[in-house]
């Protein structure tokens, strides 16, 4: 289910994938904090090097800029070089998440002698593993493959927004909701755990547009996931989204947006939380009035799942600006008709 000028124009704007790069190392690996056993503890990172997404060769997703990434060219044994830098990585914790620009479990990606390589290998280092993957590629084959080695697993998909009209008009995922509740019923039948993407304020939306298709997006993916992180907008390159916000047609959400998405879906029945890419930066999550103390509270209450100390903030603060901007926002009609945008190309009006 795709608008299908629209994933043209994505894909026109997409890089050339053959590029020189080292497929020996990953494309980068730090620590970070997450809550992915019911406390918030010190986890790996690691986005290893690989062909891409599957959906690359279509067109991509409207906000997604990992491609910039990806080499056509990396081989096994290129995997298996990165695996191993991984593995010497893993030194501080044994909590591991694993991104590959696109989905760990698709074979073309991650073919199956790294995928088994990457698998014998952590499982006497980690004792619990993230892996994120498209709905495609979640089958009962791949989740029973994940369980013979001893590590606990949560798979991430990237619902995005539960609206099938949003996922083709503005996310172009090619995916719908239905596919994301068949994915989570196969990882809860073999007792694995879900992770829920969800995306604040994908383009064609005003913004309280947005902040309402998120809170309806996360009651909608609860009842399947463990936890359901959302997401909110920064500005890839090479995106329609960046060409959007380059032209003034475009603004990431605010930082007031996550805290009413958090406190309005703390009691939804799963973990809900927020890790800001790029919180409080031009390109990322921001107000208008700079505010680095409430991205750190943002961060706190999703990993300590406590909203107490975010509310008491939120409700002290003077957002006279942000709700003028979301009445303004509401009025442009190139926020949230794809249709429009696209005429507007096809006839000069906006250059891109």
């Amino acid at each position: 289910m795709i608008d299908r000028n629209l994933a043209l124009k994505v894909k026109s704007l997409m890089p050339s994938r053959e590029r020189d790069t080292d497929g020996s190392r990953p494309v980068s690996m730090w620590n970070e904090m997450d809550r992915l056993r019911g406390k918030p503890e010190e986890t790996a990172v690691v986005i290893f090097r690989t062909r891409g997404c599957s959906w690359y060769d279509f067109s991509s997703c409207s906000m997604c800029g990992y491609f910039n990434d990806v080499n056509t060219r990396v081989t096994v044994d290129d995997l298996k070089k990165q695996i191993d830098r991984a593995y010497e990585f893993m030194e501080r914790t044994k909590i591991l998440k694993v991104f590959t620009s696109g989905s760990f479990l698709d074979r073309r990606e991650m073919p199956l002698e790294a995928y088994e390589y990457f698998l014998k290998k952590m499982s006497d280092r980690i004792e619990y593993l993230l892996v994120e993957s498209r709905t495609e590629y979640v089958t009962s084959e791949t989740m029973k493959s994940l369980k013979n080695y001893g590590i606990g697993v949560r798979i991430a998909i990237g619902v995005e927004s539960t609206d099938d009209e949003v996922i083709k008009k503005s996310v172009n995922k090619g995916s719908t909701f239905s596919k994301f509740k068949a994915a989570a019923d196969v990882v809860n039948r073999n007792d694995l755990e879900l992770r829920s993407y969800l995306l604040l304020k994908p383009p064609f939306m005003p913004e309280e547009e947005a902040v309402q298709d998120a809170i309806k997006s996360v009651n909608d993916c609860a009842p399947y996931s463990k936890d359901v992180s959302v997401n909110p907008m920064n500005i890839q390159k090479n995106t329609l989204v960046e060409k959007l916000w380059k032209q003034g047609l475009y603004r990431p959400p605010w930082l007031y947006s996550i805290c009413r998405v958090l406190l309005d879906t703390r009691n939804s029945g799963t973990e809900v939380l927020s890790y800001p890419t790029g919180g409080d930066r031009e390109r990322g999550s921001h107000n208008d009035n700079r505010d680095g103390e409430l991205v750190k509270l943002i961060f706190k209450s999703s990993l300590e799942q406590n909203f107490t100390d975010l509310e008491r903030y939120y409700n002290s603060q003077d957002r006279s600006l942000y709700e003028a901007h979301l009445r303004l926002e509401s009025g442009l009609p190139v926020q949230y008709n794809t249709d429009s945008f696209l005429r507007k190309m096809s006839t000069g009006a906006v250059q891109i």
